[in-house]
């Protein structure tokens, strides 16, 4: 009966559908990890960082966007925007790599409902490949066979709307069929534009932004029932 139960849910809607993700900040909780390795950094030439500062330049998930314009607001010239960029992706990623990180409770939950139904799973990543892929396989993602995205070097607002677009035509999914789950407006938007569904989890840099046209917004996903979510969306 169960067996039944799970090919039936496998030929439903959730058959054509993916649940998209930002691996680095729904998934991991990287935004405050970066706000502490770039007050860190800024500390060495005795600035400080403040949350306020750090929501007013660098909540786009690409440090390459945002950096020039950061270190010159803040008067930091111990190094170069590349340097600093580089050296926040590295740490980020160690930190990452450590036994204390964990995949958001929240998000296994909606991972496993979204797997019970026979939908895709896959995410986007601003770490380099390689590193994104290391991440992904110390934190066991092979056990919902997640698909890792990660942004090319010259692309800096990663992830488009048409990046997004391209993450369910590579796992075989119709955009239009795609739920996202995102941290921040400028992810929002992207979504948005790529025609998909959008649960936002913001955070305490991203709480007060403009969710206009989101689904659901909330601050923690274990709040929102996916069972029932998905029903609603026909996901």
């Amino acid at each position: 009966m169960a067996t039944a139960k799970k090919e039936e849910q496998a030929e439903g809607a959730s058959a054509r559908s993916a649940l998209l993700f930002e691996m680095d900040s729904v998934a991991l909780g990287a935004r405050r990890i970066r706000y502490e390795i770039l007050a860190r950094i800024l500390k060495e030439q005795r600035i400080e960082l403040t949350p306020i500062l750090f929501s007013r330049y660098c909540l786009n998930p690409a440090p390459s966007l945002y950096m020039p314009a950061f270190l010159a607001a803040v008067k930091y010239t111990a190094a170069t925007p590349e340097q600093v960029v580089e050296r926040l992706m590295g740490e980020t990623t160690s930190r990452l790599m450590q036994k204390s990180v964990v995949i958001s409770e929240g998000l296994v939950k909606w991972m496993d409902a979204a797997q019970a139904r026979g939908a895709a799973i896959a995410c986007a990543s601003m770490l380099p490949q390689t590193a994104a892929d290391a991440v992904a396989a110390h934190l066991g993602f092979d056990r919902w066979g997640i698909k890792i995205f990660s942004a090319a070097p010259a692309d800096k607002g990663f992830p488009h709307a048409e990046n997004w677009i391209r993450m369910a035509k590579a796992v075989g999914r119709n955009p239009k069929h795609c739920l996202a789950i995102v941290s921040a407006m400028a992810t929002t938007k992207t979504a948005l534009a790529a025609k998909m569904a959008v649960v936002v989890v913001t955070d305490e840099f991203t709480e007060y932004q403009d969710y206009c046209g989101a689904d659901v917004v909330c601050s923690d996903l274990k709040d929102v029932k996916p069972d029932e979510f998905f029903d609603q969306i026909s996901f």
